[in-house]
């Protein structure tokens, strides 16, 4: 019976995202009936677009061990960047007069996201400094420049072309949706069926046993630094377009539901196991529950203690599977032996 038990708790545990996600369904149907309609769903995707594509970021760095606190400043900044470039100075519009076209604006946006990136790559791995630290300081230094950029102030008058991306709509769909979608298959391709997948998986695993392997583990973390970089500077530019305005306050403590949309989502904080279709029930999660509490019109601070559980409830989750893997690997030790 324990054998059994063994066997079936990992389990539960790996696709246990989309028995919450499915009770979370239910339960908002049952509560209201706007929840469970097209327009309400399209929302739900809609808003899951920039949450997604910055968690598929994050849960890259998560596969190999690592972490990227940054990554909300990295995409309030380069948001706010963007817009400041493209617009007009003065009141009202609080851009920088240079009126750069939306291909040029884009080139340094991915630009911005990509240095970032190598910084924090090249802090971690170059000088082994501790991720913790330095991604909490790139996010602090980060927001600052965000700050410095507009002076506090919302930069409005983005073209219309730029803002498609999170705007506009293929007929009934969303442009955003697709890409969301669209995105996630991408990284599950590359993430299960291509060599450099397996070796994050790899890395975050055992560092030193896949360094012995020959996998040059600090070039595969710092690859995966610079995709966080990118998939903000990607999230910025579907959020810029979403909101039409470039705020210094984008993302500002989205760090917390990035994580814990991986984690719940099945990617382990402790490296090596997880997968982006996880992740993705994870978004979609966390996405449906804010639509559902607020339909309910439930109180701000009561939403932010419901994330708070969630986000303690995805840490719980992540460490039962880290026991049972420890469990795994001593029953098979045991077998050998």
């Amino acid at each position: 019976m324990r054998t059994r038990s063994r066997a079936f708790v990992p389990v539960l545990l790996d696709n246990l995202i989309w028995v919450l996600l499915l009770l979370a369904l239910i339960v908002f149907s049952a509560l209201t009936g706007r929840f469970l309609t097209v327009n309400n769903i399209t929302n739900i995707l809609v808003h899951s677009a920039v949450l997604g594509i910055m968690v598929i970021g994050q849960s890259f760095t998560l596969v190999t061990g690592n972490f990227d606190l940054s990554a909300e400043s990295n995409l309030g900044l380069i948001a706010v960047l963007g817009a400041f470039l493209m617009t007009g100075s003065g009141e009202p519009f609080n851009g920088s007069g240079a009126l750069l076209s939306p291909v040029l604006t884009l080139l340094v946006m991915f630009g911005v996201g990509l240095l970032i990136g190598t910084l924090n790559g090249q802090l971690i791995t170059r000088l082994k400094m501790n991720n913790f630290i330095v991604t909490l300081s790139m996010l602090i230094i980060v927001r600052g420049l965000a700050f410095l950029v507009t002076h506090g102030k919302t930069v409005t008058g983005i073209p219309s072309g730029f803002k498609a991306l999170g705007h506009a709509s293929l007929g009934p769909i969303p442009i955003s949706v697709i890409v969301l979608f669209a995105a996630f298959a991408v990284a599950f391709f590359i993430t299960r069926s291509t060599r450099f997948g397996r070796d994050l998986y790899a890395v975050g695993g055992n560092v030193d046993a896949a360094t012995v392997s020959g996998i040059d583990a600090q070039k595969r973390i710092r690859q995966v630094y610079l995709i966080s970089g990118a998939m903000a500077a990607f999230a910025a530019w579907v959020e810029l377009g979403r909101l039409g305005v470039g705020a210094t306050r984008i993302g500002e403590n989205m760090i917390f539901e990035i994580q814990a949309a991986a984690v719940i989502g099945g990617i382990s904080l402790f490296g090596g196991r997880g997968t982006m279709l996880g992740a993705l029930g994870g978004v979609l999660l966390l996405s449906s529950i804010n639509s559902g509490l607020n339909l309910l019109q439930v109180s701000g601070f009561a939403i932010d203690m419901v994330r708070g559980i969630v986000i303690l409830a995805a840490m719980m989750i992540d460490a039962q599977k880290a026991r049972y893997a420890s469990l795994s690997m001593q029953g098979a030790a045991g077998n050998r032996g």
